[in-house]
């Protein structure tokens, strides 16, 4: 789990430096800055951003998978296979035992932490295979305009698409550090409970 978060970490380092180019290249295009970037580079530079951003998607999804079966070992729950889920998790009683529910729940409730395990989902099934996805992500719900201002406000969506993205992956990375923060002296707490109980049992 401290390997992953560690990734987490160095990965969301790598999308945030990424971002910042991005913005300042296409804040670039449409004011006058002293600097013009040349088209190609703009796009190379977003296509590296999506490569770290697609990246942390993915080891966000692998951390909370590992820690469900992280959970399903030490409490233990007992679940076998494809019924490790978080559906699962979430509704054993041992969870709301060890009080663990609220902080479990928050990749289901918290929109900023289910929104990067649902940008892996769209990442997973949709980069690949185009569906309705703009690998460079320029806006979708704007058309380029002809008008300097209509241009502007295009670039802008588009530097929104960047940088809201890149507050995600720093939401969830200090998400994940609270969260095992949280975890750990209940989880340490029910076990000890737990075998007392069942040493108790055995007498």
């Amino acid at each position: 789990m401290i390997r992953m978060m560690n990734t987490l970490v160095y990965t969301n380092k790598q999308v945030q430096h990424g971002a910042q180019i991005c913005i300042f290249n296409i804040k670039s295009i449409h004011t006058r800055n002293g600097f013009v970037p040349h088209p190609p580079d703009v796009f190379d530079a977003l296509v590296n951003f999506v490569y770290h951003y697609e990246n942390y998607c993915f080891r966000a999804y692998c951390f909370r998978e590992k820690m469900l079966l992280f959970l399903n070992e030490i409490l233990p729950l007992n679940y076998n296979g494809n019924d490790i889920n978080i559906k699962n998790v979430i509704n054993h009683p041992f969870i709301k035992q060890a009080k663990l529910l609220s902080t479990i729940k928050k990749f289901e409730t918290n929109k900023n932490l289910k929104k990067i395990i649902e940008e892996r989902n769209t990442l997973t099934h949709k980069l690949y295979y185009n569906i309705n996805f703009d690998h460079y992500l320029r806006p979708q719900n704007r058309p380029i305009k002809k008008s300097k201002k209509e241009f502007k406000e295009w670039c802008e969506d588009w530097k929104n698409e960047i940088s809201n993205r890149a507050e995600l992956t720093n939401i969830f990375t200090h998400a994940i550090f609270s969260i095992n923060h949280d975890m750990a002296p209940k989880i340490i707490k029910f076990r000890d409970f737990f075998k007392s109980f069942k040493n108790t049992g055995k007498k």
